[in-house]
C-alpha cells in the first residue's frame, strides 16, 4: 500500500527531531545554548527541534556547526530512515568526507562519469568499506589479543 506523501514527511520531522535532540545530549548542550549558536529565537529553535514546518537544510547546517556534528550525516540518517547514522559520523564526519571525496571526484571527472556502469561504481564503492571493515576487524582483534595478555598480569594474586 502507498503511503500518503504526509505521512512520509511527518516521520520525517519527527526523526529530524529525534536526531537534534540525541546530537544535542550527546554534545551535553542546551537548547538555549545551541539556539545562539545558531543565531535563532528559543522559539524558533524549539520549534526547530521539534520537527516542526518545513524541512530547512539551511537550519540544518547552523545546527551541525553549532554542535560541532555531520550534516551530511543527518542529511543521510533522514534519507535512511536511521538517526545512528547521524550519531555515528558525528565525530569523525564520515557522511561530509564521503560526499566531498564524491564531489572532487565528479569534479575531476566531468561528463566521463556517465560512462562509468553500474557494475564498475559498486565495486568501486565496495573496496573502500570493505577495507574499512577489516581495518576495524584488525583492530578489534589486537585489542582483545593485548587484553587476554596482559590483564590478567595487572590483577594482584589471591591471597590464601
Amino acid at each position: 500500500m502507498v503511503e500518503a506523501a504526509s505521512d512520509d514527511l511527518a516521520r520525517q520531522r519527527q526523526l529530524l527531531s529525534t536526531i537534534l535532540k540525541q546530537i544535542r545530549g550527546l554534545r551535553r548542550m542546551r537548547a538555549p545554548e545551541v539556539a545562539a549558536r545558531m543565531g535563532l529565537k528559543r522559539r524558533t529553535y524549539y520549534s526547530f527541534e521539534a520537527g516542526e514546518g518545513p524541512l530547512d537544510l539551511a537550519k540544518i547546517w547552523r545546527f551541525a556547526d553549532a554542535t560541532d556534528s555531520d550534516p551530511v550525516a543527518i542529511m543521510d540518517a533522514l534519507q535512511l530512515g536511521d538517526p545512528d547514522i547521524a550519531l555515528r559520523a558525528m565525530d569523525n564526519k564520515a557522511s561530509s568526507i564521503l560526499l566531498g571525496s564524491y564531489r572532487r571526484f565528479n569534479d575531476r571527472v566531468g561528463d566521463r562519469l556517465t560512462t562509468i556502469t553500474p557494475n564498475i561504481l559498486i565495486e568501486a564503492f565496495k573496496r573502500p568499506f570493505d577495507s574499512l571493515e577489516e581495518h576495524l576487524d584488525k583492530r578489534d582483534q589486537s585489542t582483545e589479543r593485548w587484553l587476554e595478555e596482559n590483564l590478567p598480569k595487572m590483577i594482584p594474586p589471591e591471597e590464601d
